[in-house]
């Protein structure tokens, strides 16, 4: 009773936290609150089973399917707010990627903790971009290296698994080829390459993420409550390795 009653309060808090801030005139700062409140109730809604998790993994799919869509459509206001939804959806995303077998589980915990690190440093850049304090090349150079942390941390995780009885390879391929195309958007930002480019990068890294959050997400749809997941999931491990 006491965890719903903070749940409730801290809502509570964010929400007239956001509101009075609106009123105030600084919008940055009230979407800042608004997105953390956001990522705190997926965190929450993590611990209630696998399922729910493979539902947010499937969000984060729609959610980047949305940003390139608007993209394409030149609707760069709402191409930036599917971009921050994909941001925070992607928290609980990398976090379930931790229930994945790994061969070697040390170097799959130092590669998720910097995705992880990654990914809210992409949602304070998404924060900032959609309140209009930051974009165009500034915003590419900045966004580079969250993008590759993540993409790293998508590739580990699937070779590190590969093999693994629960989760076929063609799953653990499409992990690897999102973790590529994640870092080659990074790649082609450090190089300098032409628009042209970068746009064919970002449209296969995209596509690639989506297929792979697709099967990742139906993998999980199928497997034991979080608790059970990541604490049960040495022993299949040792077996394979």
């Amino acid at each position: 009773m006491s965890w719903s009653y903070g749940f409730i309060w801290t809502s509570v808090v964010a929400l007239v936290a956001t509101l009075v801030t609106f009123l105030l005139g600084w919008d940055g700062l009230a979407i800042g609150i608004l997105s953390a409140w956001t990522a705190f109730v997926l965190l929450v809604v993590m611990t209630r089973g696998m399922r729910w998790t493979s539902g947010l993994t499937y969000l984060s799919a729609v959610a980047l399917l949305g940003g390139v869509g608007a993209q394409l459509a030149g609707l760069e206001s709402i191409r930036n707010w599917f971009l921050l939804a994909w941001a925070i959806l992607l928290l609980p995303t990398v976090i379930g990627l931790f229930s994945h077998p790994m061969r070697t589980p040390a170097w799959g915990l130092f590669a998720g903790f910097w995705g992880g690190v990654g990914v809210m440093w992409l949602i304070v850049l998404q924060i900032l971009v959609v309140s209009g304090v930051l974009g165009g090349h500034v915003y590419s150079e900045w966004a580079a290296w969250p993008l590759a942390a993540i993409g790293i941390w998508l590739g580990v995780a699937s070779c590190l698994g590969f093999g693994c009885e629960e989760f076929p390879n063609w799953v653990d391929g499409l992990g690897v080829l999102a973790g590529l195309g994640l870092i080659g958007i990074s790649v082609s930002t450090w190089t300098g390459a032409s628009g042209d480019v970068t746009r064919a990068v970002g449209l296969f890294a995209a596509i690639a993420y989506v297929a792979w959050a697709v099967a990742f997400g139906r993998m999980l749809w199928g497997t034991t409550e979080v608790t059970h997941r990541f604490m049960g999931r040495l022993d299949s491990v040792r077996g394979y390795v």
